[in-house]
């Protein structure tokens, strides 16, 4: 699981479809989403500029999962 951030706001919404299209996807505040790196490859195909962040909390940690807001499509 990698942590990114899109670099173009113009872009921003093709690279969330797209990462929704190859898998699941969490997005935490400040426009930071988690992912699979194996994701990343249609980002790069499709020309989508993001940047990488370390983890910024553990993925299991219950009080994260529980203030994190989510997003319905």
């Amino acid at each position: 699981m990698v942590a990114i951030r899109f670099t173009s706001e113009e872009r921003a919404a093709d690279g969330f479809l797209l990462l929704v299209r190859q898998g699941k996807v969490r997005g935490l505040r400040g426009e930071v989403f988690i992912c699979r790196d194996e994701a990343l490859a249609a980002l790069d195909a499709n020309g989508v500029p993001y940047e990488r962040l370390p983890l910024p909390v553990e993925l299991n940690e219950v009080d994260t999962l529980r203030n994190t807001l989510t997003t319905e499509l």
